[in-house]
């Protein structure tokens, strides 16, 4: 049984389980601990610090460690407000690239145990993913990764890889 909440006209599950096929346990995940990385990412209006911590002040002294695990760093160097520079939605003042580091760095600070990355890396160059990823996968971070351009060198990192073909595997 699985339950749902309606918000802004998306259903999100508030209830239910999750299971894996061929095993006889069931799985129950703290969704505090999961992490979805969109292609399009999410930020607010606010500063890149405060997008990345999302508000927690605690967090704040670990900042410069994260930016530098996702390859943000040289980009906010560029910004006059450094880490205080506002997101701004309207104007668009961040590139894709710069939005997903974000979005990344947020991951990883909040200690996401567990990441789905839906084409999380598309508008980052090759070697800048190649990094990225190597840092998370130095980790304790479980990765599911979805994304279409991965050349050799990015698909050996992994332990795994499927290809989904009619919805089947």
């Amino acid at each position: 049984k699985i339950g749902y909440i309606a918000q802004d006209s998306v259903l999100f599950p508030d209830l239910g389980k999750i299971g894996y096929i061929a095993q006889d346990s069931v799985l129950f995940p703290d969704l505090g601990k999961i992490g979805y990385i969109a292609q399009d990412s999410v930020l607010f209006p606010d500063s890149i610090k405060n997008n990345i911590t999302m508000f927690n002040s605690s967090l704040d002294s670990r900042v410069e460690e994260f930016i530098e695990k996702v390859q943000l760093q040289k980009d906010v160097l560029k910004f006059p407000n450094g880490l205080e520079t506002a997101i701004d939605l309207d104007a668009d003042n961040l590139s894709g690239g710069q939005k997903q580091k974000i979005v990344l760095a947020r991951s990883q600070i909040h200690h996401s145990k567990f990441v789905l990355m839906d084409e999380a890396t598309s508008a980052i160059d090759r070697e800048a993913t190649e990094k990225i990823l190597q840092e998370l996968l130095k980790s304790d971070v479980t990765l599911i990764l979805i994304a279409h351009n991965f050349d050799q060198n990015l698909r050996k990192m992994f332990d795994r890889e499927i290809h989904l073909k009619g919805g089947e595997e």
